[in-house]
């Protein structure tokens, strides 16, 4: 079944109507037509199945047939950040980190990303980046939107997280493994954050500031994985050992 995103406030109504991007997408991409049945999500839990009662050029008119709440995701809820690659992997690693379950992906600028200083055309990105994640989600049926942390320069972040749980992904020979890092966590942490490299990985400053703040360094074994591959990697792992594959 089709999934579509509406505000809030609409599903408390008995009918919702559809306009601009998605509208687009329920006629022109999905062609789907009247009498035919869609979900809608609010993006804070609730779904609602509907049929399409009435469309026109510019909207089409869905009656609310049945609703419910879906509980949050279970812990961890997982931030990936992310030292940004080259923006058309970006699109990839949004999509699959959506359909992994990721609850945020954080963008940074480090040694050796692709962009070193922060600037107005990473916010510019971000409306296309959010497109891409909400498409996802309703394609794998995912209703708790992925969220996208403001951009930052890595070392800040690192300060920010050195009292949370976080690894980050290193190929030296100071890594413990993946197994051997998650197994360590005496309970489900309520979050858990991943911080990966661009093209490139940390520099050696960089692998000093994590050592300074206490922040795990692991391997995801001997081979060296391009960032795209580490996302979806790391996100497949820690599903898996803390049973969210369930």
């Amino acid at each position: 079944m089709r999934r579509f995103f509406t505000e809030p406030e609409s599903l408390d109504q008995n009918e919702v109507q559809l306009t601009d991007e998605e509208f687009h997408h329920l006629r022109n991409v999905s062609r789907l037509e009247v009498g035919e049945f869609v979900e809608l999500l609010d993006g804070a839990g609730r779904v609602a199945k509907a049929k399409i009662s009435k469309m026109d050029k510019k909207s089409a008119t869905l009656e609310i047939l049945e609703r419910k709440t879906l509980p949050p995701p279970p812990p961890p809820h997982i931030e990936i950040v992310l030292c940004l690659p080259r923006f058309q992997k970006m699109d990839l690693i949004i999509q699959k980190a959506v359909e992994l379950g990721c609850a945020k992906i954080t963008p940074v600028v480090s040694e050796r990303s692709f962009l070193k200083t922060l600037s107005k055309e990473i916010t510019e990105k971000i409306p296309r980046w959010q497109k891409i994640s909400d498409e996802a989600c309703k394609q794998s049926g995912r209703v708790w939107p992925m969220e996208f942390g403001e951009a930052a320069r890595l070392e800040s972040i690192i300060s920010k997280r050195k009292n949370g749980n976080s690894l980050f992904l290193y190929e030296g020979e100071s890594a413990v493994d993946i197994k051997s890092a998650l197994s360590s966590f005496s309970s489900t942490p309520g979050e858990l954050t991943v911080f990966i490299g661009a093209e490139g990985g940390f520099s050696p400053l960089e692998l000093e500031g994590f050592k300074d703040n206490g922040l795990k360094p692991v391997t995801l074994g001997a081979l060296v994985l391009r960032v795209e591959t580490a996302c979806i990697a790391i996100l497949s792992v820690i599903e898996y050992h803390f049973n969210l594959m369930r």
